[in-house]
């Protein structure tokens, strides 16, 4: 598994998914199978360069023929020419060529990447009255998971801050469910209360989804990768309501 210079500065704003600039590349995810939230960052060294794109070969034109010259035939002069004394030759090495200058390819741009990832933790739901709800008298459930999320680190020279914000789904397991953004607490609080009609045992489940934001270089972005959900269960067991007896 998700981007600023490193100083930090020209970064697009509003953008989704990874934000770049011309050294560094970041991106902020959830792996809602693992539970993860994942911060990729990607840099390129300054002075590199791609590799050259090879030019093609120039066509050679073909050279029209030319007909031959006629041969001219000379008549052999009679008269022997007069002797001449030749100068001795003299060998001449010949002068060395310019060795070829090899161009050396360009140097392919080099990346360096990291990633960093963070699991959210596990926690526990509670129930009061802890020795068993009693139907017809509400029943306050809580859970000791964090209200928000805040993870901070520096990634490839990069400062990055990562919150994340829960929304709480509870199943009373009758049929009733609420939806609130607070873990709820032991009385006086009464964040998350229920009140069961009937005796019987009944399985509560939570379900707390994880979303939210990222900053770097001073702007906010969205995680993507959709929400991180985390399951919680617990049995409650529900007493008969107390008999009234009139006179």
């Amino acid at each position: 598994m998700a981007a600023i210079v490193v100083g930090i500065f020209g970064m697009t704003p509003g953008a989704v998914g990874a934000q770049c600039t011309g050294s560094v590349c970041i991106d902020v995810h959830t792996d809602p199978l693992t539970g993860k939230v994942i911060i990729d960052a990607t840099k390129i060294i300054p002075g590199s360069t791609p590799a050259p794109v090879a030019k093609p070969k120039p066509v050679k034109k073909p050279v029209p023929k030319v007909a031959p010259k006629p041969t001219v035939k000379r008549t052999v002069n009679p008269t022997p020419r007069p002797y001449v004394r030749h100068v001795p030759y003299v060998y001449h090495p010949p002068k060395p060529k310019p060795a070829k200058t090899i161009a050396q390819p360009a140097v392919a741009a080099v990346n360096l990447a990291d990633q960093i990832s963070q699991l959210l933790p596990l926690r526990n739901i509670y129930v009061q009255p802890a020795q068993g709800a009693v139907a017809s008298i509400p029943t306050y459930f809580w859970t000791d998971t964090n209200s928000i999320f805040n993870t901070a680190t520096t990634i490839l020279g990069v400062g990055v801050g990562v919150t994340l914000n829960p929304s709480f789904t509870w199943n009373f397991g009758d049929g009733s469910l609420i939806t609130v953004t607070e873990p709820g607490a032991p009385l006086p609080d009464k964040t998350v209360a229920h009140t069961y009609t009937r005796a019987g045992r009944y399985t509560v489940t939570l379900t707390v989804s994880w979303l939210g934001s990222w900053v770097a270089g001073g702007y906010s972005y969205p995680v993507v990768g959709g929400a991180i959900v985390q399951n919680y269960s617990t049995l409650v067991t529900v007493l008969p309501a107390p008999t009234k007896f009139g006179n």
